[in-house]
């Protein structure tokens, strides 16, 4: 899939619903409530509760009713834990769900649109994306240097030049500074992002994560589409900003209705007639490529396996991102006996799931010819989502 090049945002009353658009296919869709946003890469000044030698691991109140958990793993920048009561600059990586609570670092990121800052990493790392030593090289050149700690280039630095990030590296300083800063006024526990306006702001983050590429952001609120804009021209952004205010709805456009419909069904029909089964699991989904659906259309040869499965690789690849489907995944494609054909759907498979943000684990093909991935969990479901979504507005 494409770069996301289209931004189209629903506003409801209790909710933000953007949707992320690639070459007019939906990538992703972003539910973010108002009465339970998300906390993840917010900054806390917390205070450590309790340590628990037997899982290295401790609990730290970061204000929010819920303790947080942090492993020693991600404890950087000292070497032991300090005693109960000591205040720890720490950060969410992870929404609390169900009972647990919010999964804490403090190897703390602040993420640019080119830039992610590590104040206490060090060297310089890249997105998995960004191929080539000379130009790897390029960028370090451009890079060193300019932030005291660790950098890791995001996929869209590739091809930037050195103004740009220098300008990005600007910007990241600014916002560390003044985290550090209501971090020495304020007493544990203390929300430090909810200080620094526009911080939480879904939009705000949508451009930093996309606006590389982004060519358009459609709202179809009046004035956020003006605030938006004006935001737009002082920053001197090339990104269209379009109010939305016709017959149809904001998510007619690109037919974005249309594919979270085809997200949520239990299968999904190709241009070919192939169809795709999804059974979610509570631990293992399992995908299956039905065989049965893969013949040639009247007048046409029958199709080879390869061909097949080479058309259905990144339709799976697209929905297991939309869906937001985690854990353990078994794919059971038609059955192709060439190892090169099995290593050609696996190369397709993995070009589009580099793609997606959550980290993906490929394990390839088993012995019984049935594919094996995981993926990190990222929240709930989108099937999940929308339901609490549904639940929420009808009380």
């Amino acid at each position: 899939m494409s770069r996301i090049d289209r931004l189209i945002c629903h506003v409801l009353p209790n909710a933000f619903l953007m949707a992320l658009v690639a070459d007019g296919r939906l990538a992703e869709l972003q539910i973010v409530r108002r009465d339970k946003p998300t906390r993840v890469e917010s900054v806390f000044l917390g205070r450590l509760e309790r340590v628990m030698p037997e899982l290295d691991a401790a609990f730290v109140d970061i204000g929010i009713g819920r303790s947080g958990f942090l492993r020693a793993e991600d404890r950087a920048g000292i070497d032991d834990w300090p005693p109960p009561g000591a205040p720890l600059l720490v950060q969410v990586r992870n929404d609390a769900e169900g009972e647990k609570g919010p999964r804490l670092s403090m190897n703390l990121a602040v993420t640019g649109r080119y830039l992610v800052y590590h104040p206490v990493g060090s060297g310089v790392g890249f997105s998995r994306r960004i191929e080539g030593e000379s130009e790897r090289e390029r960028l370090r050149r451009h890079v060193e240097g300019l932030l005291e700690g660790g950098i890791v280039l995001r996929t869209a630095a590739a091809g930037a030049g050195a103004e740009v990030l220098r300008a990005d590296a600007n910007q990241i300083m600014e916002r560390w500074e003044q985290l550090r800063r209501h971090a020495l006024e304020a007493q544990p526990p203390a929300d430090l992002s909810a200080r620094m306006p526009g911080e939480r702001d879904p939009i705000a983050r949508a451009l930093r994560d996309y606006g590389a590429s982004l060519e358009e952001v459609v709202l179809d609120d009046r004035g956020m589409a003006r605030t938006l804009q004006d935001e737009m021209d002082r920053l001197g952004e090339k990104i269209r900003v379009r109010w939305h205010n016709g017959a149809m709805p904001a998510f007619d456009i690109d037919d974005v209705e249309g594919q979270i419909d085809t997200a949520l069904a239990p299968r999904i029909v190709l241009e070919s007639g192939v169809e795709v089964l999804f059974e979610p699991g509570e631990t293992l989904t399992a995908v299956d490529v039905d065989s049965g659906s893969a013949g040639g259309r009247q007048g046409r040869a029958p199709r080879r396996p390869v061909e097949v499965n080479l058309e259905a690789a990144p339709a799976i690849a697209q929905q297991l991102r939309l869906r937001n489907i985690a854990g353990a995944v078994v794919i059971d494609f038609v059955t192709m006996r060439s190892t090169y054909d099995r290593d050609k759907v696996q190369a397709v498979l993995a070009e589009v799931l580099a793609e997606d943000p959550v980290p993906t684990q490929l394990y390839g093909f088993t012995r019984l010819g049935h594919f094996e991935l995981t993926r990190a969990r990222r929240g709930a479901t989108l099937a999940a989502q929308l339901e609490a979504l549904q639940h929420k507005a009808d009380d």
